[in-house]
């Protein structure tokens, strides 16, 4: 596994996630001595409060969506990572990606949300779809538009 190199004079934060706590959590973080890396599996933060807008029609996926790197663009202390987390390797305080790569800390956040549940009736799924992502919204936009 090869490691991404770091400056190691400053306190090294990743947070995992770029939902509303991992957001919160960059936002306020804020010190000369501390740099942050935010790891998100998608290249977007999404307000899911307006979901429900973009399965009507109402709304169009831009208008809730927003790219993670612009929202820190100001904030050179800030990286941004695409990728998907596969562990954590505690004994070397690394994140471990999927593509191999390692990423160092010496503080880990972990804010990845949650993912809707059936409550045991998981045969419910194809008649009562989640709505957590972009992707929920457009199927059951899709499924609006083709009903007949």
């Amino acid at each position: 596994m090869s490691t991404m190199l770091a400056d190691t004079a400053r306190h090294r934060v990743v947070v995992i996630g770029a939902g509303f706590a991992g957001l919160q959590l960059v936002h306020q973080l804020s010190h000369p001595a501390v740099s942050i890396t935010l790891i998100d599996r998608r290249n977007h933060h999404l307000f899911q409060p307006l979901l429900y807008q973009v399965a009507t029609t109402v709304l169009s996926t831009s208008e809730i969506a927003w790219p993670i790197r612009h929202l820190f663009r100001d904030r050179s202390e800030v990286e941004t990572l695409l990728g998907e987390v596969t562990g954590v390797d505690r004994d070397n305080r690394c994140v471990v990606l999927e593509d191999g790569t390692g990423v160092a800390y010496d503080t880990l956040v972990v804010t990845t949300g949650s993912r809707h549940a059936y409550f045991g009736k998981d045969q419910w799924e194809p008649f009562a779809p989640g709505l957590k992502t972009l992707e929920d919204a457009t199927t059951i936009r899709r499924r609006i538009l083709q009903a007949s």
